[in-house]
């Protein structure tokens, strides 16, 4: 069996689609941050943390994507539901807690 070629993964909707909404996501940190703290942050374009969380964006596009293209009983997607889980509730945690940090530290 030949390889693939490398390109094809240009090709790749459910990459792809994930890729868009990703960077949606990111783009759009600083301007929610500018909603709350009335001040523009251009670094939450680079940044891990904050809203919209783009780990769940990435997560759940990949689910929605791979659900509409592959189909909704394919492996693949039973797959990237339980990925997104563990990701939305990674990530519900990690701002919990940086909640309670933040009630401590002010």
């Amino acid at each position: 069996m030949a390889p693939s070629d490398p390109l094809s993964i240009l090709h790749n909707e459910v990459l792809i689609i994930t890729l868009i909404t990703w960077a949606i996501a990111q783009m759009m940190k600083p301007f929610t941050h500018y909603l709350i703290r009335r001040e523009w942050d251009w670094s939450q374009l680079i940044s891990a943390g904050g809203m919209p969380s783009s780990h769940t964006t990435l997560a759940v596009s990949a689910t929605l994507a791979s659900g509409l293209i592959v189909g909704f009983d394919s492996a693949l997607f039973a797959v990237s539901v339980a990925f997104s889980m563990v990701v939305i509730a990674d990530a519900a945690g990690v701002r919990r807690e940086a909640g309670f940090h933040a009630q401590a530290l002010n």
